[in-house]
């Protein structure tokens, strides 16, 4: 993890306050006197001042469809990150509040500004400015050939509808963290198409990114969750077929792709590993593979620099 520098937008008369108990400052002493003997006279003390909370992110340099994980840590209750013009809320992690931030494939490149809006627990509020690098990805580009049976899926409308219907799910958020530890590549196998790569089916002009990692694995082997969490999502759809949808708080899923049968049901705890179900071929699909994809506050992103460290963690 990163430690980074910071501004805070909170002022230091309401860092003070937050630290104040409910006397208001101030503390009684008694005073002997001739007359009464003991009488109350109110004393001014200092309150103790609140630390302003600390950001913590994964890494200063994330590449194009890379994710960056940012964590608040100190006295807030909540908060948001807002990062190439989107905005996300902060889940609740164990020690601070937290969320994955997804770059989309074409993120321009540069030194973007980062920031942090947030409550702190005496209800004053405040906010962070930092800022990360975006780094240029080189994609690949891949010519498919497909059968007509198949292209009947390339349908604009089909994708588009799936597209909609996908980034409902993607964009929700549980504060509850859900995923632990190291994330596994959910098939053993050879990667076949990387994430991002652009495509030409049939002969036509290449566009778009490709949005996962396809994983080549014989039909039926069996296909585990890449982290804890939750299904969100089981049931067929036009281009990816039968697909499952893993929920790992703070805004991060899995989805799995093509799959021949299901063996978990929407609302379903998963742990690491969890059987999901089987490689299929369901969908636009060629042959018998695993379509592997994560997603973070709506966009897809590679699941593989969940692996290799390029993301920072």
């Amino acid at each position: 993890m990163k430690r980074r520098a910071f501004l805070t937008g909170v002022s230091s008369s309401a860092l003070l306050a937050a630290g104040c108990g409910a006397g208001g400052g101030k503390a009684v002493v008694k005073i002997a006197t001739k007359s009464s003997g003991l009488a109350e006279a109110p004393v001014a003390t200092t309150p103790t001042p609140v630390p302003p909370p600390e950001l913590i992110s994964s890494a200063d340099t994330v590449f194009q469809g890379g994710a960056v994980l940012i964590s608040l840590v100190g006295q807030v209750k909540d908060g948001s990150v807002t990062f190439l013009e989107r905005t996300r809320p902060l889940g609740q992690g164990s020690q601070s509040i937290y969320s994955f931030v997804g770059i989309e494939a074409e993120a321009p490149p540069g030194a973007h500004p980062m920031k942090i809006d947030f409550t702190l627990a005496s209800g004053s509020k405040g906010s962070l400015m930092s800022q990360a690098v975006v780094a240029k990805t080189n994609w690949t580009i891949d010519s498919i050939i497909i059968s007509d049976k198949l292209a009947a899926l390339l349908d604009p409308k089909l994708g588009a509808d799936e597209l909609t219907a996908l980034t409902r799910v993607y964009s929700g958020m549980t504060y509850e963290k859900l995923w632990s530890g190291a994330w596994a590549q959910p098939v053993p196998g050879a990667i076949t198409t990387r994430f991002g790569e652009k495509r030409s089916y049939n002969g036509a002009p290449a566009s778009g990114h490709h949005s996962g990692t396809d994983i080549g694995a014989g039909a039926g082997a069996p296909v585990g969750a890449t982290n804890s969490g939750r299904v969100v999502m089981a049931r067929q759809l036009a281009l990816r077929g039968n697909m499952v949808v893993v929920d790992h708080g703070g805004g991060l899923f899995s989805g799995y792709s093509h799959l021949q049968s299901f063996a978990v049901g929407e609302g379903q705890a998963v742990a690491a590993g969890e059987l999901l179900g089987f490689v299929g071929t369901t969908g636009l699909s060629t042959g018998p593979h695993l379509h592997w994809e994560m997603a973070s506050g709506g966009v897809v992103v590679d699941g593989f620099r969940f692996m290799d460290g390029t993301n920072g963690f």
